[in-house]
């Protein structure tokens, strides 16, 4: 788990994402003290197979 600024996000935004979709955990401060927590979502599929699309 990495820890960040507020201001680190807002530079590197794009970066921090990537890392997030690759597996990375972000907190990120304010002032010092941890606002908030950015990690990737569970289970997520990166694709939908053909027969379920044609399903749909």
């Amino acid at each position: 788990m990495k820890t960040i600024t507020q201001r680190e996000l807002a530079a590197r935004s794009r970066a921090v994402l990537d890392d997030v979709e690759a597996g990375e955990i972000y907190r990120i401060t304010r002032d010092g003290a941890e606002i908030a927590e950015i990690r990737p979502i569970g289970n997520r599929r990166r694709f939908i197979p053909v027969a379920e699309l044609q399903r749909r």
